[in-house]
């Protein structure tokens, strides 16, 4: 919790399919936060004294979505990995944070820092690659700020980059080597031409890689 300055926090990224995640809050803000949840393939059960429209949408078309309208209990939360609370209710928020507590859940209020012990950052997305900024729940105004600027400067050429190099590091021996070569491949210009559409010079690229790796293996070098 803050207590004056805004807390250090350990930037980290969840995998959470096949987890289950409970949504207190039936409203637009839970709403956007079931839709974000679901692309990551968890279990999301909802709880609120009265879902809107699009909540029950979600619910009716999401096999992944279990919806009950009623007030949050306690036992809401057994079994649970991670929970969310939006209800703007802060006698709600209390109850859910201190039953998170007491089974060892993390909980993020919405809006509500203090109420929080994860904090959701802003972030910008180019397919595989995120990009989260947060100021540890001290002013999402500024995250949200800088998240625009990152998000001013980043084509989609960066969706085509990781895409590319997730799979040359599939096909391609881990190592020093390797590291290596990524690197010299970023800097001899492979953002430029998937920018630019350039696939003849993205192949000779990757190709020069590849020979540069087979060379290095032959002679014995680091792999």
């Amino acid at each position: 919790m803050l207590t004056g300055e805004a807390m250090r926090t350990l930037p980290v990224m969840l995998n959470l399919a096949g987890r289950v995640v409970l949504v207190v809050g039936g409203g637009p803000v839970a709403t956007r936060k079931v839709s974000r949840l679901l692309e990551t393939g968890c279990e999301v059960r909802v709880v609120a004294l009265e879902a809107h429209a699009a909540m029950h949408e979600l619910a009716r078309e999401e096999a992944h979505v279990s919806l009950e309208e009623r007030a949050f209990r306690d036992v809401d939360l057994d079994g649970v990995d991670l929970a969310f609370s939006a209800t703007g209710r802060p006698e709600v928020e209390d109850a859910v944070l201190a039953a998170a507590r007491s089974r060892g859940v993390w909980i993020n209020a919405a809006d509500d820092p203090d109420r929080c012990t994860f904090h959701m950052p802003a972030t910008c997305e180019r397919g595989p690659l995120q990009v989260a900024v947060s100021t540890g729940g001290a002013s999402p105004a500024l995250a949200a700020r800088v998240r625009d600027e990152v998000d001013s400067i980043l084509g989609p050429e960066y969706a085509a980059a990781v895409e590319l190099l997730g799979r040359l590091r599939s096909e391609i021996e881990g190592g020093p080597e390797r590291s290596r070569a990524f690197a010299d491949l970023l800097d001899g210009g492979l953002l430029e031409a998937l920018r630019r559409g350039d696939a003849t010079r993205v192949e000779r690229l990757t190709a020069h890689l590849r020979r540069g790796l087979a060379r290095s293996a032959a002679g014995g070098g680091d792999r």
